[in-house]
Formats: structure tokens, sequence, C-alpha cells
């Protein structure tokens, strides 16, 4: 291949625009899910505290590893209900979960 069609192809290809990632992409469903988590963890760190516990009481008492818990306070997974009800129990407080109004959020 000639040394000026090797040039056209590189040219080509730099020119060609990135694609953006799905995962960069700020969505406000995504917002709004690092909120919901972040007020998980905030709870979770609150009843800990209010119980004087540490992350392995917790894990002794709920018979969950200490990584999970951490994960989950650290915003890294979605906890599924019945581990938050397991963390509500052990930490003798009830579970609520709320639908409220979004009128006048801006």
């Amino acid at each position: 291949m000639a040394s000026d069609s090797m040039s056209s192809i590189f040219e080509q290809i730099n020119n060609l625009k990135k694609p953006v990632m799905e995962s960069t992409k700020k969505s406000p469903e995504k917002d709004e899910l690092q909120e919901v988590l972040s007020n998980i963890s905030e709870e979770i760190k609150r009843v800990l505290d209010e119980n004087d516990f540490t992350q392995e009481d917790l894990c002794r008492i709920t018979n969950m590893s200490q990584s999970n818990i951490s994960k989950i306070q650290n915003r890294k997974v979605i906890p599924k209900i019945e581990t938050l009800q397991k963390i509500a129990a052990a930490t003798h407080t009830k579970l609520v979960i709320s639908f409220e109004s979004k009128e006048g959020e801006e």
C-alpha cells in the first residue's frame, strides 16, 4: 500500500469521533438512585451509631459478610429489601419505605 494511502487511512481514523459511553452519561434516574442509596447509607450509619454497633457487630447479628455491609454503606450495591429488613431487625428498628410527592422540587 502506498504511503499516501496509509496516511489517508490514519487521518480518517484520527478524525473519527469517539462514541460517548452510556455509563458516562448522567441521567435523572441515576441521580435519583444515587440519592436513595445515599439515604440508605446514612440511615444504616445512624442506626448503627444509635445502637453503638460496628459493622462487625452487624455482621455477627445478621450473618451477612462485612464486605456486603461495606458495599451497601459505600453505595456500591443496591441492597435487597430482605437485606434491609435484616438490618432493621438487627438494629431494633422498623424498615419504612415511602413514596413522596416530587411537586415543588426542581
